[in-house]
């Protein structure tokens, strides 16, 4: 029985249907020597076999999910049990990520403030802007799992399994004054991001593989989910894309423009400011509608719970 090794440093993967992949690109023997000094824990939203088997043979540990929670519950998932499991930081990255170097582990490992998301992003730098921002949080980041839970900065659950969400927890991440960094251009700054066939490519860093969108054409997986969750984004953001304007609130583009720089430029963050940017309907309806439990990502933390807790032999009354 595979437990978690606290000592290790963490390393949780979300993963949905990439089990041929994922075994392909990390054989367990050079996985095992690779990545010795990190705890890997695979969130299973497909119930894959061949997931569940290398986590036997990697001594990773493996949750598989009741339900499909998406990206949305996922990341919330992963930020809510570091925190249980008291990590002071984190890597979360999907199973489409192919870590070909684990210097870029290390490097989100390094002694970052609580504030800080260091990231390596999935475009390339012509989709960056000077400072290395990019549209959305992506797939391969560390983070403070104390320091999202108090201020809020989860994925609003309205975006139901996937789409938007880590670009609207992006959004409200910088207009609060998260210091979010990009690695590859602090670390890397001859290296680009760019896409090859339907992957992007980091060279002999990191790839990323978009295997559930882009390399499963016979899929709707994405589609439906950005067909569900286009309305609410408009309604929450003001338009199509990026937002042009603060949840709920209608700016015009001028008077959003002043309020961003003017936010970005103070140290003191009022609770306002912070209620404002992070403001959500309740989401629970949006899940239920399409038979989910209410709160299903509470669900599977509560399941994830009684498992880790049963496996390390301690009883308990849930």
């Amino acid at each position: 029985m595979v437990q978690i090794n606290l000592s290790k440093k963490p390393v949780f993967v979300l993963t949905y249907n990439e089990q041929e992949l994922w075994c392909s690109k990390y054989p367990v023997e050079e996985f095992n020597t690779k990545f010795s000094n990190y705890q890997f824990i695979i969130l299973d939203n497909g119930q894959q076999p061949l997931i569940e088997d290398w986590c036997n043979q990697t001594n990773s540990y493996y949750y598989a999910s009741e339900y499909n929670i998406g990206s949305t519950g996922g990341y919330n998932w992963i930020f809510k049990v570091a925190n249980l499991l008291e990590y002071d930081r984190a890597v979360l990255t999907q199973a489409d990520v192919e870590i070909l170097d684990t210097c870029i582990l290390d490097n989100l490992f390094e002694d970052w403030k609580d504030n800080q998301i260091p990231f390596f992003p999935q475009v390339d730098k012509t989709l960056w802007d000077q400072t290395g921002q990019v549209y959305n949080l992506g797939q391969l980041f560390s983070f403070n799992p104390n320091f999202i839970l108090s201020n809020d900065f989860t994925n609003d659950e309205n975006y139901v399994v996937t789409h938007y969400d880590d670009a609207d927890l992006l959004r409200r991440m910088r207009d609060w004054g998260v210091d979010l960094v990009n690695c590859l251009l602090k670390y890397y700054p001859n290296v680009d991001c760019v896409q090859i066939d339907k992957s992007h490519v980091a060279e002999s860093l990191y790839k990323i593989h978009h295997w559930s969108s882009l390399q499963q054409d016979q899929s709707d997986n994405h589609e439906k989910w950005l067909r569900y969750n286009n309305d609410y984004h408009k309604d929450k953001w003001g338009g199509d894309g990026m937002p042009q304007a603060y949840p709920f609130n209608k700016l015009q583009e001028h008077e959003f423009n002043d309020l961003d720089s003017e936010i970005s430029n103070v140290s003191g963050y009022t609770e306002q400011m912070k209620y404002n940017v992070n403001k959500r309907l309740p989401h629970s309806a949006r899940w239920t509608d399409l038979g989910y439990l209410p709160y299903p990502i509470e669900h599977e933390i509560n399941r994830f719970w009684c498992k880790y807790l049963k496996d390390l032999g301690i009883s308990h009354n849930i």
